[in-house]
């Protein structure tokens, strides 16, 4: 394969093109640079631990260092800065997540993770009522700046008036509009909707990520990021009063401060319900192809499915069956 184009150039699409190119395949993409895309609004949180019932991310500490790997060379070769590594504190709300947490713990189900338990109390002006804990092994990756450069890189190839050259594979990578395509429109696509909150926090000095559910991260001075919520019933990608309360009543409850809204924004994440990517040929169209799904874990798991499909397409290698799209096809 000598030539691909990529449709749709958020996380998916950049991460995927990025792939490509490391094994000499000419890229081109054509995007329609949504400054409220879902890879734009996204913290790019990278947690090991997820989830009201506190899972260990599936795959977490494989798909990690492959994440790791992936933004350490394109920081090299752009000369910018992309992964941030934090520990985050978890506040629990209930004593049955305190259960949950201690039997895991016990089975040793979060090692390699250094976990430290917190006891209930208030601790560093935190209310901790059913106590929680601490735990490293958390990143962050800026996402935005990793669009704008890779993308910056690839502007002499993008599509403005349809493909000089016919090539040998269009990839599909938009997100949950891929619902809306009828190449793909078979696949279980569960879109959700995300809201988060640009604050400032007079007086709160914070320096490290801490949730209770909703998280507060801390982006400099007293600026922080609050998300964020999860609707899968409002496809509008607006912000919602509603959203804005949520937000602010459970950041309220782990700081119990002041905090001043300077934004709020919406997106549609490409949620699928088993939380796997779809990656893959068309079962019927060899000349086509798909990557879309990252939904909530995209900074985690992009960098690994988009090196599978990448050596799919280019070296015909199999494709980790939990993500290959051939599953869902009912012909």
């Amino acid at each position: 394969m000598k030539h691909a184009h990529i449709v749709g150039c958020g996380l998916a699409g950049t991460l995927l093109a990025w792939e490509l190119k490391k094994l000499g395949v000419e890229v081109s993409v054509v995007d329609t640079a949504n400054p409220e895309s879902s890879s734009r609004v996204a913290a790019g949180m990278i947690t090991p631990i997820t989830g009201r019932r506190l899972k260990p991310s599936w795959r977490g500490h494989e798909l990690t260092q492959i994440a790791r790997t992936t933004y350490a060379e394109i920081q090299q070769e752009f000369g910018i800065i992309l992964w941030s590594d934090w520990t985050l504190k978890r506040v629990f709300r209930e004593e049955i997540m305190r259960e949950w947490f201690h039997d895991r713990r016990d089975k040793h189900e979060y090692d390699p993770i250094v976990v430290t338990d917190i006891e209930p109390g208030v601790h560093d002006g935190v209310t901790y009522p059913f106590g929680g804990f601490e735990h490293g092994s958390v990143a962050t990756v800026d996402i935005p700046t990793l669009l704008n450069t890779v993308g910056q890189s690839l502007a002499q190839q993008k599509d403005v008036g349809g493909t000089v050259h016919v090539p040998d594979i269009t990839i599909t990578c938009t997100g949950y509009q891929t619902l809306h395509d009828p190449l793909w429109s078979w696949l279980p696509i569960e879109p959700s909707k995300g809201e988060i909150l640009d604050v400032r926090i007079p007086g709160l000095q914070l320096d490290h990520i801490l949730t209770n559910g909703t998280w507060i991260l801390p982006v400099g001075g007293d600026h922080y990021r609050i998300g964020a919520t999860h609707d899968w019933d409002d496809h509008e990608p607006s912000p919602t009063e509603a959203g804005r309360i949520k937000l602010l009543a459970d950041a309220q409850q782990l700081v119990g401060r002041e905090i001043v809204v300077l934004g709020q924004r919406a997106a549609i994440r490409p949620s699928t319900k088993f939380k796997r990517p779809f990656v893959g040929r068309h079962p019927t169209n060899p000349t086509q192809a798909v990557f879309t799904g990252l939904g909530t874990k995209g900074a985690l798991q992009g960098p690994w499915a988009a090196q599978q499909l990448a050596r799919h397409l280019v070296y015909e290698e199999p494709l980790d069956p939990d993500i290959d799209i051939i599953k869902w096809w009912k012909s």
